[in-house]
């Protein structure tokens, strides 16, 4: 699908909506913070909120053949509604970095199968089922 109907809030809401549905509002958040905080430290991943999120493989639920990738929120989805609260205030600077500069996380599903970026990087903490790192 093509995402260029989505403005920044619409389209951090839907990564965070992917990425962390399940997951309580600080995991939620620590998602919109990581993907900002890549923001405002451009590189490799991305400069803005739109290249960030789509740069091919980042972020699971926006890669080809993933089941997420297909999954989009109703509106009245009561999480939907929570995850465009937590983008909006991730965009509006209105909420603190919960993930102590972190950039990267990822789900303790893969504990015994980490991914390799995670041990070039520091762990800054966990939150719900995440775990945050930085470069």
């Amino acid at each position: 699908m093509a995402y260029e109907q989505y403005d920044n809030v619409n389209l951090l809401a839907l990564a965070i909506w992917r990425e962390a549905r399940g997951e309580v509002c600080d995991a939620q958040l620590g998602v919109g913070c990581s993907i900002r905080n890549r923001v405002n430290h451009p590189t490799w991943w991305g400069h803005d909120y739109r290249s960030v999120i789509l740069d091919k493989w980042q972020y699971s639920s926006f890669n080809p053949n993933d089941p997420n990738d297909t999954k989009y929120p109703g509106d009245t989805d009561s999480v939907w509604l929570q995850c465009l609260e937590n983008a909006s205030l991730v965009i509006n600077g209105n909420c603190p970095d919960n993930t102590d500069g972190a950039q990267s996380y990822f789900d303790k599903s893969l504990d015994n199968n980490p991914p390799k970026w995670a041990a070039t990087m520091t762990h800054t903490l966990d939150l719900g089922r995440l775990h945050f790192y930085k470069v």
